[in-house]
């Protein structure tokens, strides 16, 4: 089988998920050694994109979180990609290492670039959308990242995500519509 080649340099938390990547796809790929991240590490991340791009693929907890924010604070807009939990479970642990070459593929394909623009949606259209303060809203705001290929997250980090993706009122609505009309089938 002749491996996908991925261009940035993919970033992961261990070595591991390292290793699993080497089996899926032509890429130079660096693990963080978790969230024990150096000044040095974040330095060589931040030339890497500047030189090549790099791509934060990291595992769907909140470890795999903090190392992604922490990056991507540091260096600036990059490519992300995002699993889901149930693409990474293996025998009651979570991670890349556990994933399908098949999803990890799907998931780089989908990469997409946060990067802090003018807000396209306010908070306020974020709330009347159900994403924050409502008994369902942890279930919209899944759906809706799921939708996006962007990390699931609590609402204060979902708001920031879909203003880094520009997204706006309209595109959230259309999205969460579909999934009220897959619902009603």
């Amino acid at each position: 089988m002749k491996k996908q080649f991925v261009k940035e340099v993919i970033i992961v938390e261990g070595k591991h998920d390292l290793e699993k990547l080497e089996q899926c796809v032509d890429a130079k790929v660096i693990y963080s050694n978790g969230t024990h991240i150096s000044r040095e590490f974040l330095d060589l991340c931040k030339r890497l994109n500047e030189n090549q791009g790099i791509l934060i693929f990291t595992d769907p907890d909140g470890p795999g979180e903090y190392i992604r924010r922490t990056i991507m604070n540091y260096v600036g807009p990059c490519k992300h990609a995002s699993l889901n939990v149930i693409q990474t479970k293996k025998k009651q642990k979570v991670g890349i290492e556990h994933a399908d070459c098949e999803d990890i593929l799907e998931a780089l394909a989908q990469a997409v670039v946060f990067e802090k623009q003018e807000d396209t949606l306010s908070w306020h259209e974020f709330v009347d959308l159900d994403l924050a303060g409502k008994p369902n809203s942890q279930e919209r705001r899944d759906f809706l990242s799921e939708s996006l290929s962007i990390p699931k997250s609590n609402a204060k980090t979902l708001y920031k995500y879909l203003n880094m993706m520009q997204c706006t009122f309209e595109q959230c609505t259309k999205i969460l519509g579909d999934k009220e009309n897959e619902n009603d089938r």
